[in-house]
This record gives C-alpha cells, structure tokens and sequence, in this order.
C-alpha cells in the first residue's frame, strides 16, 4: 500500500470518527433537558400565538427527521 493511500486511509478514518462524535452530540441534544424544556414551552405558552404554532410545528418536523436519522446508528 502506498503512503498516499495510507493518508487517505487516515482521513476517511478521522472522518469517520468525527461524524459519529457528531451524531453522539446530536443524540444527546435532541434527547435531554433541551428537548423537554421544549415540550413544556409548547404546552404552557403556544397556545394563542399562531406565528408561534407555526415555528413549533415546523421544529417539530426537524426533530422527527432527526429520531429517524438517529435510529439508523
């Protein structure tokens, strides 16, 4: 094997690693405090603010993406 391809070996590697600290950090964000203080947000204070409604709902599309990406590691 040439150096060459060891270094891209090294790269994709480091990459690689990378990306899973990436999903961890996600995981972690998306399933704790910040995840339930939203939930409680919504339920206490959406209730008569219909711009409001409407950016929740689409955070909530965005979350859902993400549970869906995250059951597949």
């Amino acid at each position: 094997m040439s150096s060459e391809n060891k270094e891209q070996i090294k790269q994709l590697r480091q990459k690689i690693e990378l990306n899973k600290q990436i999903v961890n950090s996600l995981k972690e964000f998306f399933g704790t405090y910040l995840s339930n203080f939203l939930k409680q947000y919504r339920n206490e204070k959406a209730r008569h603010d219909e711009k409001l409604n409407k950016i929740l709902e689409r955070q909530d599309r965005i979350y859902q993406k993400f549970h869906e990406l995250m059951k597949q590691y």
